[in-house]
């Protein structure tokens, strides 16, 4: 479930304002049009990776954005989602390929994924970019990107009728199921079928929250988010709304920044209208649910907020706790933590 990050936004939903900025990336583009939030069995992971930035859906003329999650995905879609997800760089020549031309979307993300090892190709010398990826070879992908930062299994891991001993992908599959980044089908693999994109993510962002070799400490986390949410209290209690939007640039990436920017910059309140906003955050207290090398979820408790709104044809006063869940990610490039995604816990009913 999508949601904004801050309650006070749900009270500038309700008033009529303009807004100052505008967000690279428009908020449309995190709110996919063809996903059933209490049906897909991968709606979640999907979520999060959109909500990342590390996945982009599919915007069209009227910025409806879809994901397609049932559609197949090239073997180069799935290179380019994982150089994102990993923030993969490097120097390196890499294998060329006659089929891989210079200048086009995939032809970077492949260098640098042939480069590392990750890719090799097919065995014709070509890599085949259009072509859809098997299971077999997404999985082949995923082991070779995360062998430096997960620990994959030798043994002990979920065996499958449809992989023999001998197949070229079974040493992948056999290390995949056993870090419980791939399942199966009951007691097949399907390791010849076409993958789709919803099957792809999913083993992307399972990935993503098994590395475990370099964890950062509880204490930094905790130390960033106390600054940027007492940062952020202070400026809407004195009114300096057009501040948050630069707050957000700060310390924001993907959805939140996206948001932040958009709803963060409004210009409020407006002639005839009266608002008065009060933070407490003094007990505020900060919980890691979870933690990657790259991801930590962060639970936020013990802050309360009253928001004033009068105006000639509108008035509102209430007070309600301000618990949330925040979601966030290293950069890849300057190492920073950054906050992607913000879900307020409260009662519906409240509102």
């Amino acid at each position: 479930m999508k949601a904004v990050k801050l309650l006070l936004v749900l009270v500038f939903a309700l008033i009529p304002f303009n807004s100052a900025f505008a967000a690279e990336k428009p908020l449309d583009a995190y709110f996919p049009m063809d996903m059933d939030i209490e049906e897909h069995w991968a709606y979640d992971e999907m979520e999060d990776l959109i909500n990342a930035d590390i996945v982009d859906g599919f915007l069209n003329s009227d910025n409806e954005m879809y994901v397609k999650p049932k559609e197949n995905i090239t073997r180069a879609q799935f290179v380019k989602i994982i150089v994102t997800a990993l923030g993969l760089k490097s120097n390196g020549a890499g294998k060329t390929f006659p089929d891989v031309k210079t200048g086009v979307w995939y032809s970077e993300p492949i260098q640098i994924a042939s480069s590392l090892g990750i890719i090799e190709g097919t065995p014709d010398g070509t890599f085949g970019p259009n072509k859809n990826i098997t299971r077999a070879e997404m999985t082949k992908v995923i082991v070779n990107s995360f062998e430096k930062t997960i620990q994959f299994p030798s043994s002990g891991g979920k065996t499958f009728t449809d992989v023999s001993a001998d197949y070229w992908a079974t040493e992948f599959i056999s290390k995949a199921a056993a870090a419980e980044i791939v399942n199966g089908y009951g007691n097949e693999f399907k390791p010849k079928n076409l993958a789709t994109r919803a099957e792809a993510m999913v083993m992307i962002h399972r990935a993503l929250h098994q590395e475990q070799s370099n964890l950062p400490a509880d204490e930094d986390i905790k130390a960033f988010l106390t600054d940027h949410i007492t940062r952020e209290n202070a400026i809407v209690e004195a009114g300096k709304f057009e501040e948050l939007a630069a707050l957000y640039e700060e310390n924001g990436t993907g959805y939140y920044r996206a948001e932040g920017v958009e709803l963060g910059g409004a210009m409020f309140p407006g002639e005839g209208e009266e608002v008065t906003i009060t933070i407490e955050d003094e007990n505020l207290n900060l919980d890691v649910l979870g933690k990657a090398d790259r991801f930590v979820t962060v639970e936020a408790t013990g802050m309360m907020i009253t928001v004033v709104y009068k105006s000639d044809g509108f008035n509102m006063d209430f007070t309600t706790e301000m618990d949330g869940i925040y979601d966030l990610k290293k950069d890849p490039v300057s190492g920073d933590w950054k906050i992607y995604s913000y879900y307020p816990l409260f009662a519906e009913e409240e509102f």
